[in-house]
C-alpha cells in the first residue's frame, strides 16, 4: 500500500512538473536555470501549478532587475560585507551533502551594517551555496548560525526579514535545514519574534 501511494505521489508530481513545462513554454525565461528540479521546488513551495508559475515569473523579473547574474564577490556592496566575515560556505558538506554556509553572528553589528550591502551580500551567499548542490544530491542548504558571542547590536530584525523573504519568495525550497549553535539564554526571547 506504501510503494502505491508512493507511485502515485510520484506521477502526480510528473504531471505537475510536465504541465507546469508547457505552460512556461510559451514565456521567456532568461534570467534562472529551469529544470525539473527547480519545478519540483517552485510547485512543493506554491502549491499548485499556476502559483508556482506566478512564482517563477516573479523570480525571473526580480533576477533581471536586481542583475543577480553580475553580483560577484567583487561587487562594492559584497565585498563591504564579506570584510566582516559574517558568513562563509564551508568547503565541508552536512550529513546530507548539503553545502553548509557558516555565519558567525558575532560579526555582524545592526549599528555598523548598510541593508543594502547585506542584501546584495545575502543574494551572493544564496546564489553561491546553490551553485554548490550536488547534481544527484539533495537541492538545498544547511545554515549554521554560531550564536557565540551573541549580543543585541548582533540581533538584526531588517536583515533577517530581508533573508526571509528573498529565501521564500525567490529561493523556494532551497533550505535544508538551519542550525543554531552556541545560543545563549537571552537569544530564546529573540527566538520569539523571529
Amino acid at each position: 500500500y506504501t510503494t502505491l501511494l508512493l507511485l502515485q505521489a510520484f506521477f502526480e508530481t510528473m504531471e505537475e512538473i510536465f504541465t507546469l513545462k508547457e505552460k512556461l513554454s510559451s514565456v521567456s525565461i532568461k534570467y534562472m536555470k529551469i529544470d525539473d528540479r527547480t519545478l519540483k521546488r517552485y510547485l512543493k513551495a506554491f502549491r499548485s501549478v499556476d502559483a508556482a508559475y506566478e512564482g517563477i515569473l516573479v523570480t525571473n523579473a526580480w533576477r533581471r532587475d536586481f542583475g543577480v547574474a553580475n553580483i560577484t564577490r567583487d561587487t562594492p556592496g559584497v565585498k563591504r560585507v564579506m570584510e566582516t566575515k559574517v558568513c562563509e560556505i564551508l568547503n565541508h558538506r552536512d550529513k546530507n551533502q548539503r553545502p553548509v554556509a557558516y555565519v558567525a553572528v558575532e560579526n555582524h553589528n545592526m549599528q555598523r551594517r548598510n541593508v543594502d550591502d547585506m542584501i546584495l551580500y545575502i543574494v551572493y551567499m544564496l546564489e553561491t551555496a546553490s551553485s554548490k548542490c550536488l547534481e544527484d544530491g539533495p537541492d538545498n542548504v544547511c545554515i549554521l548560525f554560531d550564536m557565540k558571542n551573541f549580543s543585541m547590536m548582533c540581533m538584526d530584525y531588517t536583515v533577517l526579514k530581508s533573508l526571509y523573504t528573498i529565501m521564500t519568495t525567490h529561493y523556494p525550497e532551497r533550505l535544508g535545514v538551519c542550525l543554531v549553535l552556541n545560543a545563549p539564554l537571552i537569544f530564546s526571547a529573540c527566538w520569539i519574534i523571529i
